[in-house]
């Protein structure tokens, strides 16, 4: 009996000995699937935060004509000087009989995807009955447009709406 006792001990070591080398090296693999899937997903984050800063920041041509998206009432137009500066005519009809006019010089910035501005010029143009023109006095406002998507973002003083613009 005490022999039996004894390999029954015996098997029952060497038994939990076997599941723990086997747990121990099942765990291993576990352990590097998920290192691996781990470094996968840091890569694949990794790329699409690159994707969405390159969204906001990076080249961007902004000559062209553009409309504003949400209001449809703006339109703005961009010319790209041979520095690299930009002249920007933005329009913004209020009603038939009023328009806000900015015209922006500005330097675009690729690594924070803006161009901002302190010396942009602001007026209204009004039309009576016959035609006839009024320009309000002109002054002076500041803003920033910035690269949203392949959209242009418009913050301005003067205006209490952002301007979201599109290719016209």
């Amino acid at each position: 009996m005490r022999k039996k006792v004894l390999t029954l001990m015996i098997l029952g070591v060497l038994s939990a000995g076997l599941l723990v080398a086997c747990g121990k090296e099942a765990s291993d693999t576990s352990s590097n699937t998920n290192a691996t899937t781990t470094e996968t997903k840091t890569e694949r984050t990794t790329e699409d935060e690159s994707a969405a800063i390159e969204d906001f920041t990076g080249e961007f041509d902004l000559e062209g004509s553009w409309m504003d998206e949400v209001s449809k009432r703006a339109s703005m137009d961009v010319t790209k000087n041979s520095d690299g500066s930009y002249d920007i005519l933005v329009s913004w009809g209020a009603s038939a009989t009023e328009t806000a006019i900015w015209q922006i010089h500005g330097q675009y910035d690729e690594k924070s995807g803006m161009l901002s501005y302190t010396d942009g010029k602001y007026a209204i143009h009004t039309f009576d009955e016959d035609g006839k023109e009024t320009l309000s006095e002109e002054t002076t406002t500041e803003g920033s447009f910035l690269k949203e998507d392949g959209k242009l973002r418009w913050k301005d003083s003067k205006n209490s709406d952002d301007g979201l613009f599109v290719r016209d």
